[in-house]
């Protein structure tokens, strides 16, 4: 018992140290290099507890060493523009004026379904409202909305405004979303025929559709 208290409380204090090397940025954004370091901290304790022939000086020094490395790569980073982009990453313009750019998608293996939920967990229920959205190397979506979709009290303006609705997607990476139409009301033969009512799309041209009951479509082409 004795032991895993030792070991434990080094433990607690090399991690603190590790954390202090890194800096208060990596406790507000967790980048994929960022996950393999607390990964290898987690598996170097784990380890250190259940092997019981391990003496707790090693420990100590696995994690100094490893703390050494990822300050090593950390300042290096700094200093370095193309290394920072190689072991890091970096943002990535996911809709530019308006457009979403599939090439991104494909490279961070999205679909627009996941971009419409980053998008929601910025308050934003509609792709029509985005001007920019950067993708961050968190994997979080930084956006800026048109001006005319600004935040602003709708009773400042006046008083028989519309009530919001959710946004429905109908179409995803030129297939269609059934399930989703059945939670809407609606099925197939009526989105084809809305499409062909309300739009100049050709139904076999479009790469995603969006629709609510206010605004109806917003889409985009293959």
């Amino acid at each position: 018992m004795l032991t895993y208290v030792v070991k434990l409380t080094a433990g607690l204090i090399g991690v603190m140290i590790v954390l202090r090397l890194l800096g208060k940025k990596e406790m507000a954004q967790i980048t994929p290099l960022d996950f393999v370091y607390a990964l290898i901290l987690g598996s170097v304790i784990e380890e250190a507890l259940y092997e019981t022939t391990m003496p707790f000086y090693e420990m100590l020094f696995a994690l100094a060493y490893w703390g050494l490395l990822i300050y090593v790569v950390e300042k290096f980073a700094l200093k370095s523009h193309r290394f920072r982009r190689i072991a890091k990453g970096g943002p990535d313009l996911l809709i530019n004026d308006g457009y979403l750019d599939t090439k991104v998608m494909d490279n961070n293996n999205m679909d627009v379904d996941e971009v419409r939920e980053l998008l929601r967990l910025q308050g934003i229920f509609s792709m029509r409202n985005v001007k920019y959205a950067i993708l961050e190397n968190s994997g979080q979506l930084s956006v800026m909305q048109y001006a005319a979709n600004e935040p602003i009290s709708r009773e400042e303006m006046k008083d028989d405004f519309m009530e919001n609705r959710l946004s429905y997607l109908f179409i995803d990476g030129g297939k269609i979303e059934y399930e989703t139409l059945h939670d809407a009301g609606h099925d197939e033969h009526w989105l084809r025929k809305k499409i062909d009512e309300d739009t100049d799309y050709n139904f076999d041209d479009i790469y995603f559709a969006e629709w609510s009951e206010n605004e109806g479509f917003f889409i985009q082409g293959k």
